[in-house]
């Protein structure tokens, strides 16, 4: 009887010891200015690289923020382990800004292109891997796409604009409070042209602020339209329907620039890559903090096919 007790036991924390083995994690650190957690399957070949690059403010390489926790990228980086594919997720500059003692108005939007640049770049020099793929969500779609230029062999963007930052600002300040959005396209304008904005309503005071005006400045310079349209790789744009934070029509208008690249629309799949049944803005923002919601299945699928392709 006590054998198979022990037996049984045995068998039991062997079967959780194979579950643990699914992946291994470490945190590997490219330079003083981004640290990441590198999840690689359990292989005796090279395997894919995934290269996860986030969103815009800070977000972090989980893909939380101080306010919420969701998780999504670190749940992705497991299932793509699971699926024989590694990644690499990292904190952007950011995060260093105070150890490094960098001011506010001294981040350009091209150091977080430099950092991307770098990571691909620490990666391929040690040759552990079969094919690297950047993957940008929403901010770090435009990243990421400027980065891969003749350095991956691929690129994901997830619920990135095709416009121009300045387009995009206009036209949500437009639907959501008319008339602001000719103070801030004469501010935009300012920005392009004198490198300052000056004069503008006091509630642009978030976009426009002194401190921010130079990141904005250095960010607005590039269109993903045209950035995308440089890469030689293959592409896939994923999106999703009820994304209320970059509309559907942004995929809509790379599909007309880009006929050629891959498409994956997710029907009932907001910005966070997580399911929402009805229209209810506050069940979509309330995901944003419940970490329990799983990624939507199309999208680990439609990530793996497109690698393994």
């Amino acid at each position: 009887m006590k054998f198979k007790i022990y037996a049984f036991l045995f068998t039991i924390v062997s079967l959780c010891y194979a579950q643990e083995k699914e992946y291994n994690s470490a945190i590997v650190k490219v330079d003083k200015y981004t640290e990441g957690s590198l999840v690689t399957p359990y292989s005796d070949s090279k395997v894919p690289l995934l290269i996860f690059i986030m969103d815009a403010g800070a977000i972090n390489r989980d893909g939380n923020d101080h306010m919420s926790k969701n998780d999504t990228f670190k749940q992705l980086s497991y299932e793509m382990a699971k699926s024989g594919i590694a990644t690499y997720r990292y904190d952007k500059r950011l995060f260093k800004m105070d150890g490094l003692g960098i001011k506010e108005h001294e981040i350009s939007f091209d150091h977080f292109i430099e950092d991307a640049t770098s990571i691909i770049t620490y990666f391929r020099k040690n040759k552990n891997y079969s094919k690297i793929f950047i993957v940008g969500h929403g901010q770090g779609s435009l990243i990421g796409m400027i980065a891969a230029k003749g350095k991956a062999d691929g690129f994901i963007s997830i619920a990135g604009n095709a416009d121009s930052l300045d387009q995009v600002i206009v036209e949500q300040i437009s639907k959501q409070a008319p008339g602001l959005d000719k103070s801030a396209s004469v501010a935009f304008r300012q920005l392009k042209e004198n490198g300052r904005a000056t004069g503008y309503d006091p509630a642009l005071e978030s976009i426009f602020r002194y401190n921010l005006q130079s990141f904005m400045r250095s960010w607005i310079k590039y269109n993903p339209i045209e950035e995308i349209a440089l890469l030689e790789v293959p592409i896939l744009i994923i999106h999703g329907d009820k994304d209320i934070q970059v509309e559907l029509s942004q995929a809509e208008k790379f599909k007309e620039a880009m006929p050629k690249a891959e498409y994956l629309i997710v029907e009932n799949m907001n910005h966070i890559l997580k399911e929402i049944k009805g229209n209810s803005r506050l069940e979509n923002h309330k995901s944003y903090n419940e970490a329990w919601r799983k990624i939507m299945p199309e999208v680990i699928n439609g990530i793996v096919n497109f690698v393994k392709q």
